[in-house]
């Protein structure tokens, strides 16, 4: 379908301005500059009692002003005003649903599966798109046929939606195809709010994310995809990543890195160095969540005992300057709470 125009919608919520309340991207030019059509944008939704931030996701997908989009929303049986809004907007969505699932996971492999686009991706219900995102995506998918995923620049968004920063490349040592899980550490920025991939690469590895990975299956994906194909990227932001207290992963700072570490080593192939690189990438993501754990916790007790088994995976960051500076942190420290949101749709290492 045509994304509508702003006039169509239902109007924005009092006191919102801006994108995507006020303001649209201008509708793409009939075709694509060779006189192509433009390729069909499939775009999925997981979503589960996130209604204040919802519209707002919805609303920066269709004011695209993109030609062919295909937008799916898997709701996980919401309690809160989710359904209320998903029926407002139900004349501009290809599908929505609402009932309860299996988690994230199932419900983003219920969206994939209905996907007809020639591109495909998915965004968290509290994230949203940045103007002229989908076209400019399609016009590279045009350019490089033979790559398998597209990877623009992102934002970070607080709960207030103020973009916070600068915007953050993507990164990558060359354009693949490559194993990110050889690592080493920072080879790679690539953030799901700002990926796109080609339909048909995703059927060659598997359009679906694996239900038993609770935070890290975009991760995962991804890593199925720069393995077998190459990888486009541009400067321009694509998406904005909210930060926000509500997150998954501020409560689960553990749990996620401790998955993270699992993640590489579902990828082992029996090839002795290549998993011993696998197993120290898992060892350094481990540390890290420790880390993270330190910075956030209020108890020096316990936070001291995370640095402890930070340094115990990952016996290098005793000569790295920010592990001593914990330390000082943990041991004099005032009670706080770190609301850094970084697991699920989260950068590289």
């Amino acid at each position: 379908m045509r994304c509508p125009a702003l006039s169509d919608l239902p109007p924005p919520r009092p006191g919102k301005t801006g994108w995507p309340w006020t303001d649209a991207t201008p509708p793409a030019p009939a075709t694509l500059p060779d006189g192509a059509a433009w390729p069909r944008i499939s775009i999925v939704t997981p979503s589960f009692n996130q209604g204040r931030f919802l519209e707002e996701t919805l609303r920066s997908v269709l004011l695209q002003g993109y030609p062919d989009l295909e937008y799916v929303v898997i709701d996980g049986g919401s309690t809160d005003e989710s359904v209320g809004i998903l029926q407002r907007y139900e004349p501009w969505l290809a599908h929505w649903e609402s009932a309860p699932d299996r988690g994230q996971s199932d419900a983003l492999n219920k969206g994939l599966a209905r996907c007809t686009g020639d591109v495909v991706t998915f965004i968290g219900s509290d994230d949203l798109y940045l103007p002229g995102a989908f076209a400019d995506v399609a016009r590279r998918q045009a350019a490089h046929p033979a790559c398998g995923v597209f990877v623009g620049a992102f934002r970070y968004l607080d709960a207030h939606s103020r973009l916070v920063g600068e915007p953050r490349l993507p990164k990558l040592p060359h354009d693949g195809p490559l194993d990110l899980t050889l690592g080493p550490p920072g080879v790679y920025r690539l953030h799901q709010v700002a990926t796109f991939y080609a339909r048909n690469a995703l059927d060659q590895v598997g359009r679906h994310v694996r239900e038993d990975l609770v935070y890290t299956m975009d991760r995962e994906l991804l890593y199925r995809v720069c393995r077998r194909f190459k990888v486009c990227l541009a400067e321009r932001p694509y998406g904005a990543f909210r930060r926000h207290e509500d997150s998954k992963s501020v409560a689960a700072l553990l749990p996620f890195s401790q998955e993270f570490a699992r993640l590489y080593r579902l990828h082992r192939t029996g090839n002795r160095a290549e998993d011993r690189l696998r197993e120290r990438m898992a060892r350094y993501h481990t540390a890290r969540g420790y880390l993270k754990y330190a910075a956030a916790t209020d108890s020096a007790l316990a936070g001291a005992a995370a640095l402890l088994k930070a340094l115990a995976h990952r016996p290098a960051f005793v000569f790295q300057r920010g592990y001593l500076a914990r330390w000082l942190k943990v041991l004099g420290r005032k009670p706080h709470f770190s609301r850094q949101k970084n697991a699920r749709w989260a950068e590289g290492p």
